[in-house]
């Protein structure tokens, strides 16, 4: 089956249940919910992606050798979100220390070699309690393999509004998991308080934050069960995996 279709399938499966219901005290419910999700978010592995900068230029976790031309605009200058997190105290750039093949984490891969610019960057003190390191394996094939994404992020601490409402547990349909999965729609925010550089317009205006009338954002992510019984985030949370 055409993954997308699954996909979409799957959605409309979970749909058929009634969302924000009562359930006996061994089930899932909204206080559950609520109680799993703001302590997820505490920690910013968790926030989602949108509440994160991601600095431009695949490349291995930092520190790492970066194509310069990635940091720069189309003329040359220093992009604002790079600068400003220079300016934060979030990373520290060399530029161009010498030509070469940026640093790329690509185990089992063969890395595309270049003759580059390159410029090293590294994390600050402070910049390492908002770092957040992240990789992703395509769904499709490069050069007979799948390839890997790499992403450098720098993520805010976010505000958790609530769950809006929660689609019935359900075992997926289409494979022999037998975990109970429901997909949770919730309402978020950056959370200034929490978050110094986000004063910085050219930081809090590049997060993905694109919030309701209401100042919240829409968000939807997965909970199941693990072998134990208990409900919790899974593994790339913010996808329908099977």
């Amino acid at each position: 089956m055409n993954k997308m279709i699954a996909v979409r399938a799957l959605i409309a499966v979970l749909s058929l249940g009634v969302t924000g219901i009562a359930l006996s005290q061994d089930e899932l419910n909204e206080s559950q919910i609520n109680t799993i999700l703001s302590t997820a978010f505490t920690d910013l592995k968790n926030v989602p992606v949108s509440a994160c900068i991601t600095l431009p230029g695949a490349a291995a976790e930092l520190p790492a050798d970066v194509e310069t031309a990635s940091l720069q605009t189309m003329e040359g200058k220093v992009r604002k979100d790079v600068e400003a997190l220079i300016r934060n105290g979030l990373i520290t750039v060399q530029f161009n220390t010498g030509k070469g093949a940026p640093t790329v984490k690509k185990p089992g891969y063969t890395a595309i070699e270049k003759e580059v610019s390159l410029s090293h960057v590294e994390v600050t003190p402070l910049g390492k309690s908002f770092y957040r390191y992240d990789e992703s394996k395509s769904s499709g094939a490069l050069n007979g393999k799948k390839g890997l994404y790499t992403d450098n992020r720098f993520c805010a601490h976010i505000v958790y509004g609530g769950m809006e409402k929660f689609m019935q547990p359900t075992k997926n349909p289409f494979d022999n998991n037998p975990h109970l999965v429901t997909w949770v729609d919730f309402l978020w925010k950056p959370d200034e308080s929490k978050t110094a550089w986000l004063a910085d317009k050219d930081l809090g205006s590049s997060l993905g934050f694109f919030p309701k009338k209401d100042g919240w954002a829409h968000r939807g992510i997965l909970l199941e069960q693990n072998d134990d019984g208990r409900w919790e985030l899974g593994t790339e949370p913010y996808t329908i995996r099977w």
